[in-house]
């Protein structure tokens, strides 16, 4: 381990001095402001590492459920990006719940760097050319674009270190070299869902093609008839599916009769499809039989006992996942995601792979400014290479492309760049009639969650990286003009990698919220208040409010989570008093609401629903809000601060939830 440090110090001094630099404005502020440009995932990620540590200081509750968000029914975690692992690891950090997440956002970064350093290495045994490697994966825009607020995709590493666990265990088959395998898999999945997803993909990609060898026939050894007979069928539907879009075009045509079919025709984009899948079935048809595909049955044998272990550690180091996750789904409340034939989320604009780098230090507000007149996302939808990255791939894929590691990071790269693009091609901000395979993922029931095609382009930037690293390592064991040709591709990296520095949000809450933390138990009811999910929102939320609670450590009326069952909005509105609240957070009108009689009645509601403080913001609250709230509810006035005002619910004896039992919804 010593000499193993001693060879790789200076890499690692580099890596830990370019994390330093890139991200000086978060050490500078480590306990005053966190990465991004204003409130929102930023301090949804905050919130889970305040949880975790109240979880802990309070055995009575379950991390996976929180009475402390959309009191009072609570809301379960499961399905929510909780980032329980690292929360657990900064739960023992500083005191400052700022200071401990920015700490972590270091340490993502940094490892980062290392752990694509260590794969890069393991493929090259070249420092140099795996340092290469650890800037195009550790600067790549994925990091940087997430930095400005998902905190869990920052997490990139655990990627790259289950690669390299796998690449281990399947050479050793060793029992041990496979069990930590399936620990770091299955702690993935307490990081990110996404990359839990695409690293169990990447470790069954390696099982496959080490048990399979691809190898093309030669024409004589394929047989042809069925082929024409195929191919025709495919030409015959071309020619009438251009003749639809010929007639689409050149008249006005709505609808086409069939027999006692009827067609409703108002545009080219649904046969602009079909005629795509029939020339990709056409491609299909003279691909496929020249591939001969060699599954090796003793390989797979062979290492059945290392996978089976694998598979095993990371079941039981998943359980707390597994066991909710059947819970919700055999309740009824396993919420995914719905969407049509052509409402799916988008994924990479095919125009960024030439827009050039949206997070540059030198060129990346110029970019953005093209994203924006554009419409694009750059968080998102940015699919931008290095193309001295590129070239680096190219130089190896031609040097040493029959190498079984050039294979499998061009084809997992190949995979994940398709999937990346989402079910329909988009180009300049247009959805193409192009369908593409991502479109069945909707279908497949693990993989359907993962609903941002976009993100899988952390895995093109892992395989950008390590072929960077391999050609790299090619150009400097070269002649000395190869030598030069090599440093020039790296400089041209480096310029192009090089990262702008993070915005930084500073976050403040009125001191009176300290107040309230003193004061009678009781839960926060600030308005207006929302129920927001990963898919939308109903009322207004602020995520300022999840900061908030933080400090006064009271459970909130509404809230933030990745996944929210419907049945809680249901709740809400069929609740009196929350209800009108709700209706009139999102903008509803006063007219539409019946008003309480009394509003010591309205009060009463609210305190035999555990709530004890009301907290309005003047600046986003509509006047009709404010008013339902100063005429139908006894109040007790607190205080004014920033922009807020402070009441107390007209008194009443109130108690703290309960940690026991999970309500059924």
């Amino acid at each position: 381990m010593r000499l193993l440090l001693r060879r790789h110090a200076v890499a690692i001094l580099a890596l830990t001095a370019t994390t330093a630099w890139w991200l000086s404005p978060v050490l500078r502020d480590l306990d005053s402001a966190i990465p991004g440009a204003g409130a929102g995932d930023n301090v949804t990620f905050l919130w889970n590492l305040w949880w975790m540590r109240h979880v802990l200081h309070h055995p009575g509750y379950s991390f996976f459920f929180t009475p402390f968000l959309f009191h009072p029914f609570g809301v379960d975690l499961t399905l929510h990006t909780h980032t329980a692992l690292p929360a657990l690891a900064a739960a023992a950090g500083p005191a400052s719940l700022i200071a401990a997440q920015n700490l972590l956002v270091v340490l993502h970064v940094w490892l980062n760097f290392v752990c694509s350093y260590a794969l890069a290495y393991r493929v090259t045994r070249h420092t140099p050319g795996a340092l290469v490697g650890a800037l195009v994966f550790g600067a790549s825009p994925f990091v940087a674009a997430h930095l400005t607020g998902h905190f869990n995709l920052i997490a990139a590493w655990v990627v790259p270190l289950v690669c390299v666990l796998a690449w281990h265990a399947s050479e050793r088959v060793s029992m041990r070299a496979a069990a930590r395998l399936g620990m770091a898999l299955a702690g993935v999945a307490y990081v990110d869902y996404y990359l839990f997803i695409f690293a169990g993909l990447l470790v069954l990609l390696r099982w496959l093609a080490q048990c399979s060898t691809v190898s093309w026939r030669t024409p004589q050894e394929i047989s042809s008839t069925r082929r024409r007979r195929a191919l025709t069928g495919i030409a015959v539907l071309l020619a009438l599916d251009a003749t639809v879009i010929v007639l689409i075009l050149t008249t006005q045509v709505e609808r086409i009769d069939i027999g006692g079919l009827r067609v409703s025709v108002r545009g080219v984009g649904n046969p602009v499809t079909l005629g795509w899948l029939l020339l990709v079935a056409a491609g299909a048809t003279l691909l496929i039989p020249r591939v001969l595909l060699t599954f090796n049955a003793a390989t797979a044998w062979q290492n059945r006992r290392a996978l089976a272990t694998a598979a095993v550690v990371a079941v039981v180091v998943l359980m707390p996942l597994l066991v909710n996750g059947v819970k919700l789904w055999s309740e009824g409340r396993y919420v995914s995601q719905q969407y049509h034939w052509r409402s799916a989320p988008g994924g990479v604009d095919a125009a960024t792979l030439a827009l050039g780098n949206p997070f540059s230090r030198w060129w990346g507000e110029r970019v953005r400014g093209v994203y924006s007149q554009l419409r694009l996302d750059p968080i998102e939808g940015a699919g931008w290479i290095p193309i001295g990255a590129l070239l680096l791939g190219v130089v190896a894929t031609a040097a040493r492309g029959r190498e079984p590691a050039v294979r499998e990071w061009l084809f997992a790269g190949s995979v994940f760049l398709i999937w990346s693009f989402g079910p329909w091609l988009l180009v300049f901000g247009r959805q193409t009639p192009l369908m593409l395979p991502g479109m069945a993922l909707r279908f497949v029931p693990v993989l359907a969650n993962a609903r941002i095609p976009g993100r899988a382009m952390v895995v093109v930037y892992l395989a950008a990286a390590v072929l960077a690293a391999t050609g790299a390592t090619w150009l400097a064991t070269r002649s000395r003009r190869r030598q030069w040709l090599g440093w020039g591709l790296v400089v041209l990296i480096a310029i192009e990698c090089a990262p702008a520095a993070p915005s930084m949000y500073r976050l403040q809450a009125p001191v009176l919220y300290a107040q309230l933390k003193e004061g009678p138990p009781g839960a926060v009811c600030e308005l207006p208040f929302g129920l927001r999910d990963g898919f939308g929102e109903t009322g207004m939320f602020d995520s300022n409010g999840l900061f908030a609670q933080t400090i006064h450590e009271r459970p909130i009326v509404g809230g933030f989570v990745a996944r929210l069952s419907p049945e809680i909005a249901r709740r809400y509105q069929t609740t009196p008093v929350l209800g009108s609240l709700l209706r009139l957070s999102a903008g509803g009108p006063l007219a539409n609401e019946a008003m309480p009689a009394d509003p010591t009645a309205a009060a009463a509601q609210l305190r035999s629903l555990g709530i004890a403080y009301i907290v309005i913001d003047t600046r986003r609250a509509s006047p009709d809000l404010i008013g339902y709230v100063r005429s139908a509810i006894a109040l007790e006035p607190i205080g004014d601060e920033g922009g807020r005002t402070f009441h107390r619910v007209a008194h009443g004896a109130l108690r703290d939830p309960e940690p026991a039992p999970r309500p059924r919804e």
